[in-house]
């Protein structure tokens, strides 16, 4: 039998079906065909879909939640209904604007810093000033006086892509530019730590691998 067919003959049959019988279908695979297996499920998905619309806040959210599991990251919602995540061993939060046009990613309190009898404070500050001139990512410090620490935030965002492709693509970048935020400050407070001549060697060596 021709596919093509065979194909409008499964979809002819499967618009005849119950949500119930679609449902079984997907439930119970075995001896049927797997493309039609796949033509049941997304009819059934189509049938719940128009009987519970979600709103655009759900539906964005579950791409996201999507997106990040794809990507290997472990993901939650917390109180405050935002989004959850842990990426390489650190901890980020995504908060969709209230207009729905943007996603924020928010690397809360990645480190902090004891505020007694440390002269890491100034250096740290110097370093954040530096790396939001070099960076696209934005950090941020909070000095909580109560407990005599440093708090170091990072944040950004990217416009909201209704395309899932080009949506997972910005989103795995702006990820990987919030984990080297880390790295780059760390870099900067070393080259702060460092002697004028190790610092002229470092130039040198940096020249040399370009």
């Amino acid at each position: 039998m021709d596919k093509n067919k065979r194909q409008r003959e499964w979809e002819d049959a499967l618009n005849l079906m119950t949500e119930e019988e679609l449902q079984f279908i997907r439930e119970h695979p075995v001896g049927y065909n797997q493309n039609f297996v796949k033509m049941a499920t997304k009819k059934a998905w189509e049938i719940i879909d128009d009987q519970y619309p979600i709103s655009e806040k759900q539906a964005m959210t579950n791409a996201i939640i999507n997106i990040l599991e794809e990507l290997g990251s472990q993901c939650g919602i917390n109180d405050d209904n935002e989004i959850c995540f842990i990426c390489h061993g650190a901890n980020y939060t995504i908060r969709i604007d209230k207009d729905y046009d943007y996603v924020d990613i928010l690397d809360i309190s990645w480190r902090k810093i004891d505020l007694n009898g440390s002269d890491l404070v100034e250096k740290m500050i110097h370093a954040i000033n530096k790396a939001n001139i070099l960076n696209r990512v934005k950090i941020v410090y909070l000095i909580d006086h109560e407990e005599k620490v440093m708090d170091i935030f990072s944040s950004s965002n990217i416009p909201y892509y209704p395309n899932y492709a080009y949506l997972k693509k910005y989103l795995q970048n702006k990820i990987l530019e919030m984990m080297s935020t880390h790295e780059l400050v760390n870099h900067i407070l070393q080259e702060e730590n460092m002697s004028p001549f190790e610092k002229f060697i470092s130039e040198i060596v940096s020249n040399d691998a370009n």
